[in-house]
């Protein structure tokens, strides 16, 4: 007998990727599952999309969102979820076949893991995307947030659009909607504080569509970096890794000895390094 995985898609916006992203849930073989579409108030198509896959397949459900953030989408889809296990999936993503079966198939070996997630790859449109998308697959750009690179099933502290056990996820309360972005990061760390373990597996892949521009990646990873603060005073030293460290300490210390290299170049050699890496894994992209 298979299991119940209900997957939990919030969406706002999604006219052009969600059939994509609804298609690739739909054709995951091994599990049976229910496809809960948690829709914000859009200006696009995205419901109506939406509502013509549901008439086409009963496994699609839609409910709404009025306040639209990602935290409240998922609780809606928590609460409503049927299945023994719960995964989610964003609406310009897409996951590979098999995926749900390797997570289900993980949770059911280890009763100490809570949830496990693949490996996550950038996809992109245009030329600037798709430098973008391999950046962020990158060590030398993402350091140690094994998610985007790592090539060995392991223990994690964050698994990316992570199969869960339901129970688990009701248990800390599922996310906190006081949290605008890194609520993901907040209910693992919740997890974990609960005795749970996670998992990272990198058979299990999503093709996550990045920003097509620098300044759209600018205001997403500023908006990153606002919520990661909010989540750590929220949470206390324990939620901080070195890598939410390094890039802070990185900038303003780059910024020092570039002032500091106007008045006395040699100020400027420690940055040598640090180039000669990202020359590197640039050539090797």
């Amino acid at each position: 007998m298979t299991s119940l995985v209900s997957v939990l898609m919030p969406a706002l916006n999604e006219e052009h990727g969600i059939a994509t992203a609804i298609a690739s849930v739909l054709d995951q073989p091994g599990v049976d599952l229910e496809l809960l579409v948690i829709l914000a108030p859009s200006v696009d198509r995205t419901e109506d999309v939406v509502r013509e896959l549901a008439e086409q397949d009963p496994r699609i459900r839609l409910l709404h969102n009025p306040r639209s953030i990602i935290p409240a989408a998922l609780n809606l889809g928590l609460q409503a979820a049927r299945g023994e296990f719960i995964a989610r999936v964003d609406a310009h993503c897409r996951i590979s076949p098999g995926y749900m079966a390797q997570g289900v198939a993980w949770l059911q070996r280890n009763p100490r893991l809570a949830t496990v997630g693949g490996l996550r790859t950038g996809a992109a449109e245009t030329p600037t995307g798709r430098a973008i998308a391999l950046a962020l697959s990158s060590p030398a750009a993402v350091g140690d947030s094994i998610n985007h690179f790592a090539t060995e099933p392991q223990l994690t502290d964050h698994a990316c659009f992570a199969v869960t056990r339901t129970a688990a996820a009701r248990e800390v309360g599922g996310w906190d909607e006081g949290l605008r972005v890194n609520e993901d990061v907040d209910f693992d760390h919740r997890l974990q504080n609960a005795g749970h373990q996670i998992g990272f597996d990198p058979e299990m892949r999503i093709e996550w569509h990045v920003r097509e521009t620098v300044p759209d990646l600018f205001r997403q990873y500023r908006r990153y970096g606002r919520g990661k603060g909010q989540m750590i005073r929220k949470n206390g030293p324990s939620a901080v890794r070195l890598r939410h460290l390094v890039p802070p300490a990185f900038v303003t210390g780059s910024a020092l000895l570039l002032a500091g290299g106007l008045v006395r170049r040699k100020l400027w050699l420690p940055l040598l390094p640090y180039l000669a890496v990202i020359g590197w894994a640039s050539v090797r992209s």
